[in-house]
């Protein structure tokens, strides 16, 4: 091989390195590039998650307003909405963000709806990130005792009975609709904060649970002081003073004793449904306590008794007399009508008195009476003997 052709081979091969140089330097800065791009957007994915992870950012959108406020003033108020909000794991974040770019879609076309609700319950794991179920048996009060274990166990979500331990149950109550954003403020926050009924478990939630799953209903099963009011506990309340107080308040008796009754009592529920909406006064659909004696089973227990003044010897000859002065007395046990529903008692005035609920039977009567008559053997001649003496006293009869 002479000398150029050695030359030029050298030259070729010269070129070949640079190629293969500037090659290999061209798939550095690819990959640096793309490690900047993937660093960068990686950074970028994080700060915007951690961006749209704060509570402000939560609380930047005008129809948030509502649930902003109420956080806010609330005991919770010191927890990011994050930890209530977002499942934990890198699973529930990724599902928190497709959720919001979701909701974004609806903010930017304005085409979400109101009001506004979570999609699913805050998962017990988020709330137990602070709250020790096994150590949680007694409020704050030191009268109301549950067992959070034993819910826990058996799959209740906290948030069915403390849903507004955070907003106040502002969207069940229905004022976060488009046209209340602007009127809420600090104070009407506060107002739903502070107000119990907003706030803190009701029993109406607990005893329905507690119907629907069977469980213990008696007071002892969630107070530890058996809920008796101080007047229950007086010397003559059964005898003299129950009756009358519930004359005067009869739907504050039965926040109570409905829950000791083994039938609803369906004309007090219907009751307190049409009176709640009315701005006027209502047309009179009210119970009577009578009524009511006759109809919860809780009441029957004593009801049902014959009372004392009712087992003399002499009684039934002279109970037309006390009924004459205290006609409402022995309705809250007995009836006129036979066929009137009562769980207390089967005995009625027409058990005895066929005509008894028409006060002019005596005037009907095919034979005369005495404005003073009483029961005589002479009557059993129409009469059948054993069901007049089942009331009345034969003097006359010589056993």
């Amino acid at each position: 091989m002479d000398k150029d052709q050695e030359q030029e081979r050298k030259q070729r091969e010269e070129l070949q390195g640079d190629d293969k140089y500037r090659q290999s330097l061209k798939r550095i800065k690819v990959a640096t590039i793309a490690l900047i791009i993937v660093i960068g957007l990686a950074l970028s994915v994080n700060i915007g998650v951690n961006a749209t992870s704060t509570n402000s950012f939560c609380s930047s959108c005008h129809m948030m307003t509502p649930q902003a406020l109420t956080w806010e003033a609330s005991s919770h108020s010191s927890i990011d909405c994050k930890d209530c909000h977002i499942k934990s794991g890198i699973e529930g974040k990724i599902e928190a963000k497709i959720g919001g770019l979701y909701e974004l879609y609806h903010m930017v076309t304005d085409s979400y709806g109101t009001p506004i609700r979570m999609k699913e319950l805050i998962p017990n794991e988020n709330c137990q990130k602070c709250h020790n179920m096994g150590t949680r048996d007694v409020s704050a009060s030191g009268d109301i005792i549950v067992d959070h274990l034993i819910h826990d166990e058996k799959e209740v979500f906290c948030v069915t009975c403390h849903a507004g331990v955070a907003h106040g149950k502002v969207s069940e109550n229905r004022v976060t609709y488009r046209t209340d954003f602007d009127l809420w403020d600090e104070d009407l926050a506060n107002h739903f904060m502070t107000d119990t009924k907003y706030v803190k478990p009701q029993m109406e939630k607990c005893m329905d649970c507690h119907e629907l799953k069977q469980a213990p209903l008696t007071c002892e099963t969630c107070h530890t002081t058996g809920m008796l009011p101080t007047d229950h506990k007086e010397k003559d309340f059964v005898t003299k003073q129950h009756g009358s107080l519930a004359e005067k308040d009869l739907l504050s008796c039965d926040s109570c004793h409905s829950y000791m009754s083994e039938k609803k009592i369906k004309e007090l529920q219907e009751q307190k449904s049409y009176t709640k909406f009315l701005t006027t006064d209502p047309v009179d659909k009210s119970m009577t306590v009578q009524q009511y004696a006759k109809q919860n089973t809780f009441c029957s227990d004593c009801h049902s008794e014959r009372p004392e003044s009712h087992k003399s010897a002499t009684y039934f000859l002279n109970h037309g007399k006390r009924v004459s002065e205290n006609e409402q007395q022995c309705l809250t046990c007995h009836e006129n009508d036979r066929y009137t529903q009562n769980t207390i008692s089967n005995i009625t005035c027409a058990s005895c008195h066929p005509s008894g609920h028409n006060p002019n039977w005596e005037q009907r009567h095919p034979t005369p009476l005495s404005a003073t008559q009483k029961f005589e053997r002479t009557c059993l001649s129409c009469h059948v003997e054993e069901t007049c003496t089942s009331c009345h006293v034969d003097a006359n009869r010589k056993d």
